[in-house]
């Protein structure tokens, strides 16, 4: 170490000579024991790094020393003087600056073999680490503190471990595929089942279908074949009243042209008989036209007897099919017709 790295100029301060010499005065035992410790710290970088960390450390904490006294100086000298505090500033930190690389240097060698063996720790951690990285275990603390036997049953106990939870999840994964398959299966099962069920619905409902078109044709069938007949049974009911009228006003019209004549008849003979004023003959034309009442009260009777020989045949004849049974009906209801007519006539 040179004495020109610590020399300040008091000049760069404003200070006298006398009272500048009197200030380094106070910081030169200090100098003179870091110029002793030259030599020694010479001595020490050249020593094998791994016997250096306690020589280092001895020379480290003399110099420590040194900058401790350097410091209480400082402080006395700049209680005394505070004129020359910034010269006593100048020579503290020039003796720290030339120190510290000193003792940062001592503190590097004394430190060797506790950095060596956080260099090996922090290998040995990122070297089993990378061990662990296949049984998928990240940042595991402390493995490069582990003693070795330590390091190998955790080792061995995690490869356990780890086989046994794939053996797990591959066992688990097969499960859940066969549950899958297996579902899968099922729901084939369920979806031809299905299929089948509405290709047979479907089936039933065009097989209903075809049924209720085939009723409906057939009912419609009846229904006309009915109208047909009903209508028929009207046109031939229809026809039948008119031919009871036709008769009914022949009848009349020979009853009225009857009961004229036979008037006129009485009229004649009464006139006769009153123009001859022949008592006996007027007599006997009473005795005749009580005769000619008596034979016109017997045909109504006859005629009576004709409307019930009608009543009589609507019961006369039985039919099975329906067909006649409707006819039969329509006929009795024609019948029934002609006889209130033929009753109205009579009353």
């Amino acid at each position: 170490m040179e004495q020109t790295l610590v020399k300040i100029d008091p000049k760069q301060f404003g200070l006298e000579e006398s009272k500048a010499a009197d200030i380094a005065a106070q910081f030169q035992p200090m100098l003179d024991k870091m110029v002793e410790l030259e030599k020694e710290y010479n001595e020490v970088i050249q020593l094998p790094i791994e016997e250096a960390a306690k020589p280092a450390k001895e020379l480290r904490l003399k110099y420590v020393k040194i900058r401790t006294g350097t410091a209480a100086i400082h402080k006395a000298q700049k209680e005394f003087y505070l004129a020359g505090g910034r010269f006593v500033d100048g020579w503290k930190n020039a003796q720290l600056f030339a120190s510290q690389g000193i003792e940062d240097k001592l503190q590097s060698i004394e430190d060797y073999a506790a950095n060596k063996e956080r260099e090996r720790i922090a290998a040995l951690q990122e070297e089993r680490q990378s061990a662990l990285i296949e049984f998928e275990m990240l940042d595991v603390p402390n493995l490069g503190s582990m003693a070795d036997d330590v390091w190998k049953s955790f080792y061995i106990g995690a490869k356990t471990q780890y086989i046994a939870r794939i053996e797990a999840e591959r066992i688990a994964e097969e499960q859940r595929l066969a549950e899958i398959e297996a579902k899968r299966i099922e729901d084939e099962r369920i979806r031809k089942e299905n299929e089948l069920l509405k290709a047979q619905a479907e089936q039933a409902t065009r097989e209903l279908e075809a049924e209720r078109k085939r009723i409906q044709a057939e009912q419609a069938a009846e229904r006309a074949e009915a109208n047909r007949i009903l209508e028929q049974q009207r046109k031939e009911q229809e026809k039948a009243l008119e031919e009871q009228r036709r008769i009914a006003r022949e009848l009349q019209a020979e009853q009225e042209a009857k009961l004229k004549a036979e008037q006129d008849e009485r009229n004649r003979i009464a006139k006769e008989l009153q123009d001859k004023k022949d008592a006996e003959l007027a007599q006997q034309l009473a005795a005749q036209q009580a005769a000619e009442l008596e034979l016109a009260k017997g045909d109504k009777e006859k005629f009576l007897d004709l409307i019930n020989s009608l009543d009589s045949i609507k019961t006369k004849y039985q039919f099975k099919s329906k067909k006649y049974k409707d006819m039969h009906i329509a006929v009795g209801e024609l019948i029934n017709k002609t006889i209130v007519f033929a009753q109205s006539k009579t009353n």
